[in-house]
């Protein structure tokens, strides 16, 4: 899979994990995203036995549409192995889509928001 890099900067994020909390079924990683030492915004992954379910990533507005996220789903991505996301809007679908692929997995229907699931 093409890994996309939109600038050097994108190239340098790195997460900083601050929390991992245990749930019954599944443990929930939460992270920062840093770039040059200052944060551009966050992500929250859900990690059961079968896989990895980013179920959330924020990208500070001023700090958007430079890679950074882009560059953080890969990084969760060969972090956990793979990563499942459910876009809940067009713009996320369209990320998602360009750098992922559809995820048909039994649970998809549970995590659809109406926009497709995706692995990356």
């Amino acid at each position: 899979m093409k890994r996309y890099i939109k600038s050097s900067e994108a190239d340098s994020v790195m997460l900083l994990q601050t929390d991992k909390i245990e749930e019954d079924s599944y443990t929930n990683y939460l992270f920062n995203i840093v770039v040059n030492g200052k944060t551009v915004g966050d992500c929250s992954v859900l990690v059961d036995e079968n896989y990895a379910y980013c179920e959330r990533i924020d990208i500070n507005k001023d700090q958007r549409n430079q890679g950074f996220g882009t560059n953080a789903l890969y990084k969760l991505a060969d972090m956990f192995g793979d990563i499942v996301v459910a876009p809940d809007n067009e713009d996320a679908k369209r990320l998602y889509e360009r750098i992922g692929c559809e995820y048909n997995g039994n649970d998809a229907d549970y995590i659809d928001q109406g926009y497709g699931v995706y692995r990356i």
